[in-house]
């Protein structure tokens, strides 16, 4: 119809409705345009606010999955590092607590588990991650993914390196398996030889390969990683409005 009106108005030389109806071919273009943006504007938002939803239960599991055995591995160095002051005389001490002699025994242990964002890595196999309004969002979930990658990177390497102390000296460390009801799973007991130790230079020397592996390991893998969950789950929360203490209380 107005291509009608269009060449009618040109074969009849009246410009003024020549321009006119261009005019309503363009603005008709223009709000076409518009309209698809603003759907399309829509559409991200919906799809933002789905990922963020999905993004805070993904967190919530990597925690939770994580929890016991990152608790357990960021307590150890301590145990370590007070077990390897007993052994070296640089402590009052002169015996190993429990504690401190099932650190020792347990000093080659790295591995757990860190769960994969699958939210953000759906958003990036497709490229969406621009849906993102966030900037600061953007760079702590990139940057989680590099500190889970050196943690990963670190476990494989140490893995390799790691002493077995009860199993390279069975007469020094000894450990009996028993299940603990309060956590209701089994648990490794552990028995040191506080004398044999000190006398032994190779046990020494492997308790101490031990000790500094594990502190590079806390160091820089395991507690970097954990800190960045930590602050990828208050940021998420703060943009969605979550108050977990609020919730948890009565």
């Amino acid at each position: 119809m107005i291509l009608a009106r269009l060449t009618r108005a040109i074969r009849e030389q009246n410009w003024f409705a020549v321009a006119v109806e261009f005019i309503i071919v363009i603005l008709g273009v223009v709000i076409g345009f518009q309209v698809t943006a603003w759907n399309s504007a829509r559409q991200e938002r919906v799809d933002e606010a789905a990922f963020l939803a999905r993004l805070h239960a993904d967190i919530e599991l990597a925690e939770n999955l994580s929890q016991r055995v990152r608790e357990r591995r960021l307590q150890r160095i301590g145990e370590i590092v007070e077990a390897i002051d007993i052994l070296f005389g640089r402590s009052d001490a002169d015996a190993l607590t429990d504690t401190q002699c099932a650190a020792l025994g347990a000093s080659h242990y790295y591995d757990i588990y860190t769960a994969d964002l699958a939210a953000f890595t759906e958003l990036t196999s497709i490229g969406r991650v621009g849906i993102l309004r966030d900037a600061e969002l953007r760079r702590a979930l990139v940057q989680y993914e590099q500190v889970r990658t050196r943690l990963h990177q670190l476990i494989t390497l140490l893995s390799a390196e790691g002493i077995a102390l009860p199993q390279l000296f069975p007469d020094l460390i000894s450990v009996s398996a028993r299940h603990d009801a309060s956590s209701d799973e089994v648990r490794n007991q552990t028995s040191c030889d506080l004398g044999g130790m000190r006398a032994n230079r190779h046990f020494l020397n492997a308790a101490s390969a031990n000790a500094d592996a594990y502190d590079a390991y806390v160091r820089d893998g395991l507690r970097p990683w954990s800190d960045q969950l930590a602050q990828l789950h208050r940021q998420i929360d703060l943009i969605l409005g979550i108050d977990h203490a609020s919730e948890a209380a009565p």
